[in-house]
């Protein structure tokens, strides 16, 4: 049986629900009216972590005071933690696209929640945003009012962790997914050749990541980690193979374009691997 935990909605507002294979470790910590905190034990990475999935209220004066709720709680509790959800707010008036601007003012409350709790925006890769009002023309307004928030610690443990905006059907929500452990694209500066299709150049690939927490090397690895990659035609690809075989076609373009009389000057200059 899958486990599960159920805040109901009132009316026709609010609710949330979190369900999670039986296989999982999962405690129940605490729920209220607007969060359902769950104790992770991951037994590979040896730790324990809280998972409060939340659900704000879209009234600004409720809003505010949850975040004071939220944050009095987290501060007479221990451990890493993740809080992730639909918090109903922004951090920036980019994230907003459509209508008027936000005011600076009105995004006050907001980060001075995620700064007092010391939080770290997991960021996220694919559409910049998670909600739309499904409106057209002048009236259509996209928002991110969806995040991952995450303590310092969390995030240095799984480094690796990404953040993905997912596509969704029936909900004027997109979903997120956390992967805490991804398949890794790395680009190396050198080129090297497929011996075996001499018709084809392609970038060398490492998956072989270890895990570095030492500034200046966690650093340069993070720069030169690609995690999605936008094609020619304008759609977005985060599939490792998809991203290595676009940068194939785009060098094999170049190549094209310059009237190369012939490829094999470039083959040779280029290490085979």
């Amino acid at each position: 049986m899958e486990g599960f935990q159920l805040i109901d909605p009132v009316g026709i507002a609010g609710g949330l629900v979190v369900y999670w294979k039986k296989e999982l470790k999962v405690r129940l910590v605490r729920k209220c009216s607007f969060f359902i905190d769950l104790l992770i034990s991951d037994d590979e990475a040896g730790c324990e972590w809280h998972l409060i999935n939340l659900y704000a209220s879209t009234n600004d004066t409720v809003r505010k005071a949850q975040w004071g709720e939220l944050l009095h709680y987290r501060q007479r509790s221990s451990g890493e933690w993740i809080i992730w959800g639909d918090f109903n707010d922004l951090l920036w008036d980019d994230e907003k696209q459509g209508s008027r601007r936000r005011e600076a003012w009105s995004l006050r409350a907001f980060r001075q929640f995620t700064t007092e709790l010391g939080a770290i925006d997991m960021g996220f890769s694919g559409y910049p945003f998670t909600w739309v009002n499904r409106r057209y023309g002048d009236g259509l307004i996209k928002e991110r009012l969806d995040r991952v928030l995450v303590s310092l610690n969390w995030k240095l443990q799984y480094d690796k962790a990404v953040v993905r905006h997912l596509a969704t059907v029936g909900s004027d929500h997109a979903a997120l997914l956390l992967d805490t452990d991804p398949p890794m694209v790395y680009g190396h500066r050198q080129f090297r050749f497929d011996s075996s299709v001499k018709t084809r150049i392609a970038m060398r690939w490492s998956d072989k990541v270890g895990r570095v927490l030492q500034g200046d090397r966690k650093c340069l690895r993070r720069r030169n980690r690609i995690t999605g990659i936008q094609k020619a035609d304008g759609t977005w690809c985060e599939e490792p193979e998809g991203i290595a075989q676009e940068f194939v076609n785009y060098f094999q373009s170049i190549f094209q374009s310059e009237g190369t009389a012939s490829i094999e000057e470039v083959l040779n200059a280029i290490q085979e691997g």
